[in-house]
């Protein structure tokens, strides 16, 4: 690394400010998608989830314990719990017939595209007070920080 591109680490009072401010906006995230009703916990996680193995082609058990920094077992009872409900099934790997894939079932696309659907309309006015290029910075900036490249 050039000493041209040599980053200052930042202050812990500027981290510590930005992490605060991340689980406030994740409380307040939480409090416009339930409305006023009680939130069961998981609901986020679920729908991660089903985002997650929709996004991906026929992921396996790993990839979403990965995904979700979980171990194996709790993706495994995560993914049992969707199972159960129909929203997500198991499809035989093509190249090895002891793993897995996992697929979102019609009833699991139709329950993601509703969950989204109500997550956007209830969030919409909380980004409402950014602009369109501060939106766009914001969701670089945290897929910069996630490590992945935004879309």
């Amino acid at each position: 690394m050039t000493s041209a591109t040599k980053k200052t680490p930042h202050a812990a009072r500027d981290i510590a400010q930005a992490i605060s401010l991340f689980f406030a906006v994740r409380g307040i995230m939480r409090t416009k998608f339930a409305q006023g009703k009680k939130l069961d916990p998981s609901t986020w996680l679920r729908i991660e989830t089903m985002k997650f193995i929709m996004d991906h082609d026929a992921p396996k058990m790993k990839d979403v314990a990965d995904y979700l920094s979980i171990t194996a077992p709790s993706a495994t009872s995560l993914v049992g719990g969707l199972v159960k409900s129909g929203f997500v099934a198991y499809a035989a790997d093509t190249s090895d017939r002891r793993t897995s894939r996992l697929v979102l079932t019609a009833k699991g696309k139709a329950e993601l595209k509703s969950a989204m659907t109500r997550g956007t309309k209830h969030l919409r006015s909380l980004f409402a007070v950014l602009s369109d290029k501060e939106l766009a910075a914001f969701s670089a900036a945290l897929a910069r920080i996630k490590g992945t490249p935004h879309d």
